[in-house]
């Protein structure tokens, strides 16, 4: 659409565009200085009943856990569940784990309509309890005006 001139610029996944070979079409990424993603963006989730799996099976879905990748997410829908928002809501949140360690760092933003405000805050905790830094993070955004910068639209229900 773009080559066509039915779009000016289109914004994709980056990961895509490496994969069909289209890297070279790449004019810019940004950075989560510029766009956070949504909580949990780019995580799989693997689930499955205990009593319907046998043991060969299990050990080998269990091989896919990344501890950091999960506890990441983690500290990321903590900060959505305390805000108390769908994952609809103008809000992003990008955890990211410190090399040896263990120190998980949370940025969290709210957006307001169009752009119009942005409270943004970035804690550090334990990759040990990244709920705990989920909230904390939260917290610090509730006590800046998020919930009244998110209003009733993306409340949960």
């Amino acid at each position: 659409k773009v080559d066509d001139g039915a779009l000016t610029a289109v914004v994709l996944a980056e990961a895509g565009l490496d994969r069909l070979g289209l890297s070279h079409r790449i004019s810019a990424v940004l950075g989560h200085e510029q766009m956070l993603p949504a909580p949990g963006q780019g995580a799989l989730g693997i689930e499955w009943a205990e009593d319907q799996i046998g043991p060969d099976l299990a050990a080998a879905v269990s091989a896919l856990d990344h501890r950091d990748s999960r506890a990441a997410v983690a500290a990321e829908r903590a900060t959505l569940s305390r805000l108390e928002v769908g994952c609809t809501a103008p809000m992003g949140a990008w955890a990211t784990l410190e090399s040896g360690t263990g120190a998980l760092t949370l940025e969290a933003a709210v957006f307001g309509p169009g752009g119009s405000k942005v409270l943004r805050v970035t804690g550090t905790g334990s990759v040990g309890n990244p709920t705990a830094l989920g909230v904390e993070v939260a917290e610090e955004l509730l006590s800046q005006g998020a919930a009244q910068l998110v209003g009733e639209k993306y409340q949960w229900v």
